[in-house]
């Protein structure tokens, strides 16, 4: 007999809730309550080097870009000035194959080309010279030669004709190496002297490009050395408020390890639950007013900005345990505020319209 009036009592319930709902939906509006999120930044250096200067304190109004911490750069000045050095050295070698190809290319050239005019002529000149001496020097012999065969007269020494015939027989060798070296010229080179000129200077192309190969590797080894310097300093990547100094100066930093973490304060969101039966009526862009607690009469102005595309269980800080087994749709609303009136994690109401 219990039972009945509690079953009424319950459905009486129902009712109100329903109409409840549809008044919310005839004015236009959904109330939300939630949270304003806790957004953080760890801001962290990329380099591992022991840190120099913590330029902040906790509690520190920082602005993006601002210079928060430093890094100790003697060692990693020293390796830039060996990339540096290495980069000249590579310029240097890439000097020196240039002039291998130069040389290489002349020496083809004269191979390809044959010997100059002037060279010829030089060497012809040579013979003419011999051959004039020679003219001489056998004349000398001849004379040497009768004096001393005629019978019981002694003109002439053994020793000045010995020195006549040598010297006679010396100009006809050098005379016959002279015109042998006109020939040559004339001739011009052999085919095996092309061929070695031509592989003497693909040689030096090919060191060249090595060394050139070395330049480019090695002014990139200086530029990552440059940025490594550039990033011992860690700038604030938004605009926020310290909420922590993790590591302190003489620490040693790793891009794992935050040193400050900053608490992101504009924009700000409030993380609400929309139930999927309310789903429909709410999309991105959406205008809402967030008030919180303290300042009802100046709600501040906000948009939705994000709506999960996954349901989820209503969280355990959320409402009555009767709701938390619903399934809810997290959306973010986000709402400027300059002045920093809302405090992360404030609780807060949310009407979207």
């Amino acid at each position: 007999m219990n039972r009945m009036p509690l079953f009424l009592l319950y459905v009486f319930a129902l009712c109100l809730l329903a109409g409840c709902e549809m008044k919310t939906e005839s004015d236009g509006k959904i109330v939300l309550n939630g949270n304003v999120d806790d957004r953080e930044v760890n801001a962290s250096f990329l380099v591992s080097e022991r840190i120099a200067t913590v330029n902040v304190e906790e509690g520190s109004a920082v602005k993006q870009g601002d210079l928060l911490a430093t890094l100790e750069t003697v060692r990693i000045e020293n390796r830039i000035a060996e990339a540096q050095a290495a980069v000249d050295a590579a310029q240097a070698n890439v000097q020196v194959a240039q002039a291998a190809i130069e040389a290489a290319q002349a020496a083809l050239d004269k191979a390809v080309n044959g010997n100059r005019k002037e060279d010829i002529d030089l060497s012809k000149a040579a013979v003419e010279v011999i051959d004039a001496q020679i003219h001489a020097a056998e004349n000398l012999y001849e004379r040497n030669k009768k004096l001393s065969a005629e019978s019981g007269i002694r003109a002439v020494s053994e020793q000045d004709l010995d020195n006549a015939e040598s010297n006679f027989k010396k100009l006809v060798a050098q005379r016959k190496v002279a015109q042998t070296n006109v020939d040559k010229m004339l001739a011009g080179s052999r085919a095996e002297d092309i061929d070695a000129a031509k592989a003497a200077l693909e040689q030096a192309k090919a060191q060249k490009i090595a060394a050139e190969a070395a330049v480019v590797q090695a002014q990139a080894a200086l530029t990552t050395q440059k940025q490594v310097l550039a990033d011992c300093k860690l700038f604030s990547p938004c605009n926020g408020v310290v909420r922590s100094r993790v590591l302190e100066p003489g620490e040693m930093a790793a891009p794992q390890s935050p040193v400050l973490i900053i608490a992101v304060e504009n924009p700000k969101w409030v993380r609400v639950y929309l139930n999927e039966t309310l789903l429909t009526k709410v999309k991105p862009s959406d205008k809402a007013l967030v008030r919180v607690d303290g300042m009802a009469d100046k709600p501040f102005e906000g948009w939705v900005g994000y709506i999960s595309p996954t349901a989820e269980f209503t969280p355990k800080n959320v409402e009555t345990p009767e709701l938390r087994t619903s399934l809810v749709y997290e959306v973010r609303v986000f709402v400027n505020d300059p002045e920093g009136k809302l405090k992360l994690g404030a609780p807060a109401t949310v009407e979207i319209n």
